[in-house]
Parts: C-alpha cells; structure tokens; sequence
C-alpha cells in the first residue's frame, strides 16, 4: 500500500462498519457543532443588528446583508453537522473535519484580526475564544480517528 493510502480505508480491515467510543464521541461532537451553529446561524439570520451591536460593528445594510448570509451557511453548516453524525464511514467524517479545521482556523485568524484591529470591539475575544475550543477539538477528532480507524 503507498504512503498516505491508510486514510482512504473507510470500513475496518475485516469490512465491518466503524464503531466504538471513538465513533460515539465524534458522534456526539457533530451534534455539538449542529446545535452551535443552527443557533448562531438562527441568531444571525434572524437578528443581525444586535449580533453586529454586540461586536461594536456598524448596522449597515451591507453588513447585516453579510451577517444574514454568514447565518445561512452556519445553519447549512450546522445541518450536514447533524445528518452526518450518524454515519460511520471514515472517508466522510474525515472529509468534514478536515473541512471544519480549515474553516475553523480561518476563522480564528480572521476574528484575531478583526479584533486587533479595531474592526470588533473587545467582545470579539469571545468569537476568537470560540474559535480557538472548536478548532482544537476539530484537530483533536481528526487525531484520534485517524489513529483509530486510519491505519485499518
């Protein structure tokens, strides 16, 4: 088998489905990141002008138009989050938490920015705080399943 080839295997090496605690965990993780993100996304959907009050940024109808489609995609987010919690193929799983760390570390960086420079008030520390817990436990997930499932 090549290098790298391992992650490609989504079924145990007898061809049964992926279980056990590591899927029980990651399970419960997707749940996690539905429920935070169709909540954010409602919150931005629905009431963007307080969202934006809260981080000091001005209710322009750019950015609540900005804020309102960032709703969107979290509550899209959110969604593939929670229909995928009950799957046990690795490739798919893996597939969403190499996407979730990257979006997740973009997005610390972005609100890091945002909040050093002024854009956002200090509230944005809760944003960058937020940020940084999920993206570890997206780097932490994909640790642990790899290790688990990869090498089957």
């Amino acid at each position: 088998m090549p290098p790298g080839h391992f992650w490609l295997t989504a079924n145990r090496a007898d061809g049964g489905p992926l279980r056990g605690e590591v899927m029980e965990n990651l399970k419960r993780f997707f749940v996690v990141i539905a429920v935070i993100s169709v909540l954010n996304g409602l919150g931005l959907l629905l009431t963007p002008r307080v969202v934006l009050t809260t981080y000091g940024i001005e209710s322009t109808a750019g950015a609540i138009l900005g804020f309102r489609l960032l709703g969107l995609t979290l509550i899209e987010f959110g969604l593939i989050n929670w229909f995928v919690r009950a799957s046990h193929d690795w490739i798919a799983l893996r597939g969403l938490l190499l996407g979730g760390t990257v979006g997740y570390a973009l997005g610390l960086v972005v609100s890091i920015w945002a909040t050093v420079s002024h854009v956002m008030n200090p509230g944005g520390w809760v944003l960058v705080g937020t940020y940084a817990v999920l993206l570890l436990f997206y780097v932490w997930s994909l640790y642990v399943g790899t290790k688990k499932f990869g090498s089957k």
